[in-house]
């Protein structure tokens, strides 16, 4: 018997990766596949996002710089100019203590001429006279006064009737700054009145009156017909 030939025939009949390479265990096999295809432990949680806090804030007035410019009106003295711009705040502040009075309203509708129009001109009076006075905390004081009633004299603030309780407490406070400013409460101080005139102004007035009257009637049609 030729063993050689036999233990060759049973050889080849055994394949070769069975001889050299031990089994593949499958099992073990996914199991690793699984170990390293799965995400790390801080992957798995879902990424934290940041709490934003959102808040609502109440859009204020800015509040304007008060103008350090003097302001000059051709002919006057700072004087008569701080009077006459003491005559028109007057005037201002005697329309809103009159509009408070009626509650904002007019003929029962919402006036729409407080923050607009009467306070809006009563802030700018105070700022151009603030540089000219001597003693100007009158002047600021409604500055600031005005800012904090403007959100109150608006149209839809007066039919909201929110503010029906603090309008004749300001009317008072008109009325109040109206009589510190002018010193009365008597209409008549916010009416200009003209200075008294000295007999030799008036004397000087009529007499270049006068002249006036005499070159109209020498240039006249009459006296160049009759030269």
């Amino acid at each position: 018997m030729d063993w050689l030939a036999f233990i060759t025939n049973i050889v080849n009949k055994v394949p070769i990766e069975k001889v050299f390479f031990p089994p593949r265990d499958n099992a073990k096999a996914l199991e690793e596949f699984v170990r390293t295809q799965a995400p790390p432990e801080s992957q798995n949680k879902a990424p934290s996002v940041p709490k934003i806090t959102t808040t609502t804030k109440t859009p204020e007035r800015v509040a304007q710089p008060t103008s350090t410019a003097v302001l000059e009106r051709p002919g006057l003295t700072t004087e008569q100019t701080v009077a006459y711009q003491n005559r028109e705040i007057g005037k201002q502040l005697l329309a809103m203590e009159s509009h408070y009075s009626q509650g904002m309203k007019i003929a029962g509708s919402p006036c729409d001429c407080g923050a607009t129009k009467h306070l809006l001109y009563l802030e700018e009076l105070c700022q151009e006279t603030i540089p000219m006075a001597g003693e100007p905390s009158v002047y600021e004081e409604i500055v600031s006064w005005v800012r904090e009633a403007e959100p109150k004299s608006t149209a839809e603030a007066a039919k909201s009737g929110r503010h029906d309780q603090d309008y004749p407490v300001l009317s008072g406070q008109a009325r109040d700054f109206r009589k510190r400013l002018l010193g009365t409460l008597a209409p008549a101080a916010m009416i200009e009145t003209r200075e008294p005139v000295s007999l030799e102004e008036a004397k000087k007035m009529a007499a270049e009156e006068a002249a006036k009257e005499v070159e109209k009637r020498w240039q006249s049609p009459e006296k160049k017909s009759a030269t």
